[in-house]
């Protein structure tokens, strides 16, 4: 008797558990905020400067650990490296993304994102003492990962995101840039699994 109690016990212990965490992992996230790009050779003009914006996703989770994920960013520099002329980056990268939902209010994620980008401004403008180009669109790769604090059971703040991002450009040396992107905001928490 004792043995069954005990087992019944913990069955029903187990099943309680299993139901709080499955109610963690919503079906759907939609997040936003700020972003800023520290770029790197972006046209031949010079290097490192920085560009400030925003970051949007929608991610769609497959299960506890995996979802799908589609990011558009879109970064701006007013006077890069103190030339006057404007730069206007936007990017559009999907993928997967890693999760650990283990119960508790973080929820760190990494993932790997292939896309595209689109560069324009006065350095593609022809306005530039460097090679005109015109607007172009190009390759673009991110990869790196983030925290997500819970506030609510819809809400939860994305406290850092550190990505590096990769962008192919033509900028008059070697077409690349390697960039470091920094994004914090709020994200949406919609439906259960």
């Amino acid at each position: 008797m004792r043995k069954g109690l005990g087992i019944a016990m913990v069955l029903f212990f187990y099943a309680g558990v299993t139901r709080i965490v499955a109610q963690d992992m919503p079906k759907f996230e939609v997040s936003g905020g700020y972003s800023y790009v520290r770029g790197n050779q972006i046209t031949s003009s010079g290097c490192c400067f920085g560009m400030s914006g925003g970051l949007g996703s929608v991610a769609f989770n497959l299960g506890r650990s995996v979802g799908i994920v589609g990011e558009f960013g879109g970064y701006h520099s007013g006077n890069v490296n103190n030339t006057g002329l404007d730069l206007n980056v936007f990017t559009y990268v999907f993928g997967p993304r890693v999760s650990y939902r283990g119960g508790g209010h973080l929820v760190p994620f990494g993932e790997v994102l292939i896309g595209g980008g689109h560069a324009s401004g006065g350095l593609y403008s022809g306005t530039s003492t460097s090679a005109s180009y015109g607007s172009q669109n190009g390759f673009a790769l991110t990869t790196g990962g983030g925290l997500d604090v819970k506030l609510a059971t819809y809400l939860a703040l994305r406290l850092i995101q550190a990505d590096y991002l990769l962008t192919r450009f033509k900028n008059g040396t070697n077409d690349h840039q390697n960039n470091l992107r920094l994004s914090a905001g709020i994200v949406l928490r919609f439906g259960r699994k």
